[in-house]
């Protein structure tokens, strides 16, 4: 018995923003929606983060220390075309493309509409990399 594959569900506060951002500028591709629109989940390569508009009032878990959603990027390479698309598109970064100083990582950040921090990064050990069981 195996695992195929994962979604992570989050909330956000204009399902359309979010559409926009991730589908519009990140590039993401839209594999389900459900709710008559309202939560639509996204390929982000080896796994899937559903975002769904619940208008409930919830709690947005966003901000300096709310979660992080990090994309995986071939190499350092990658990661600085990504930071040209996302510059180019008018997104707000507050720092280039870098080696962060508390992990091994090459990375940079930027914000989607509820202020969910989006990390583009290489992982810079080689025996750490994430492979999404490719090997």
């Amino acid at each position: 018995m195996a695992i195929e594959n994962c979604v992570t569900f989050l909330p956000c506060s204009d399902i359309q923003k979010t559409v926009d951002f991730y589908h519009g500028v990140i590039g993401l591709p839209i594999v389900q929606e459900q709710a008559g629109g309202k939560l639509k989940i996204f390929d982000s390569g080896y796994g899937y983060w559903g975002f769904c508009q619940y208008d409930d009032g919830r709690p947005i878990p966003s901000g300096e220390k709310g979660i992080c959603l990090s994309l995986n990027c071939h190499d350092e390479a990658d990661v600085d075309s990504h930071y040209e698309k996302m510059i180019a598109k008018g997104c707000h970064i507050a720092l280039p493309p870098m080696r962060q100083e508390k992990f091994p990582v090459y990375a940079f950040f930027t914000s989607d509409p509820d202020g969910y921090k989006v990390e583009f990064q290489r992982i810079l050990l080689d025996d750490q990399q994430l492979t999404g069981g490719r090997k």
